[in-house]
């Protein structure tokens, strides 16, 4: 995919305008105005933040002739706590970026479909902040003999799938790594520094409310220092990490009753692994077989 050069957003730009355009615009731009500050006046002080913050990113892409969809604006928004600045940035930066073009691919398919070891839990919720939930089993990948890349790329494809609300974007995702029957063999340096990066938001913005590390074994001291020790590995997402003892441990995060939509494998969970694996293979790969099919109609 040819990429499109976006200008640059900041400084000054040199615009020539006739009078004429400049009387005609002036009443719209007044009727506008009024209107965005009435708007403003009914919303709350951290709501008037946000709504400037989505605002100001749409009009530094808008003069470029370039409308960002409602949703991409609010995501990047959201995830730089509505610093419009950092935002407009991340956006050009990732004009291009691989991790936000991921389909559900031969690649991925082939990831999701023979390891079981990453996927969604459907309609599980967590307690405090409502986010969706990811379920990764760290036994069922070798990073040592499987590909760390396409791992990662199966983990950003399920953080983009997962952000694309507002309500998603607000809520952000937890994910939980059921740590039974794990050795040294699956965890090396390179996979959790690339692991943690992907987690913390470098590859794709989405924000990981947390990262519970379910029931892990005793020597699993020396596998978190290498993910703490990452020089790419923020001390505000190492808040967000927390390690649970036992099993018994993730109840209080999660909704009421999530046995019913936990795996089998964990806090005696109803679901079986693999079938949700496959049912979400599935729901991707016929999503994107209409939006080709709609593209394609246009």
């Amino acid at each position: 995919m040819t990429a499109i050069i976006l200008p640059k957003l900041f400084g000054k730009h040199n615009t020539a305008h006739s009078k004429d355009d400049c009387s005609n615009s002036h009443t719209t731009s007044s009727l506008a105005s009024n209107a965005y500050d009435e708007m403003m006046g009914l919303l709350g002080t951290s709501q008037q933040a946000e709504a400037q913050c989505i605002a100001e990113i749409k009009d530094s892409f808008r003069k470029f002739g370039i409308r960002l969809p409602h949703e991409k604006v609010f995501r990047y928004a959201s995830f730089y706590n509505y610093n419009a600045e950092e935002a407009i940035d991340r956006i050009r930066e990732d004009n291009g970026n691989p991790y936000m073009q991921l389909k559900m691919k031969e690649d991925l398919q082939d990831q999701f479909g023979s390891t079981n070891a990453l996927f969604p839990l459907p309609d599980l919720r967590t307690r405090k902040t409502n986010s969706e939930v990811i379920y990764m089993n760290p036994a069922r990948f070798n990073p040592n003999q499987d590909d760390i890349d396409t791992f990662i790329d199966s983990l950003c494809y399920v953080l983009n799938d997962l952000s694309q609300t507002v309500d998603q974007c607000q809520n952000g995702v937890t994910v939980i790594a059921n740590m039974k029957d794990v050795t040294m063999e699956n965890f090396n340096k390179e996979y959790c520094a690339k692991l943690m990066q992907a987690l913390q938001g470098d590859m794709v913005p989405t924000n990981v409310d947390a990262f519970l590390i379910v029931s892990p074994p005793s020597w699993f001291g020396k596998v978190f220092k290498w993910m703490k020790s990452s020089k790419k590995t923020s001390k505000d997402f190492l808040k967000r990490v927390h390690q649970l003892k036992e099993e018994e441990d993730l109840s209080p995060y999660l909704m009421s009753q999530p046995e019913l939509y936990l795996p089998d494998g964990l806090c005696g969970g109803h679901a079986v692994g693999a079938e949700l694996c496959e049912d979400y293979m599935d729901l991707k790969i016929a999503q994107e077989q209409r939006q080709q099919e709609d593209a394609r109609k246009q």
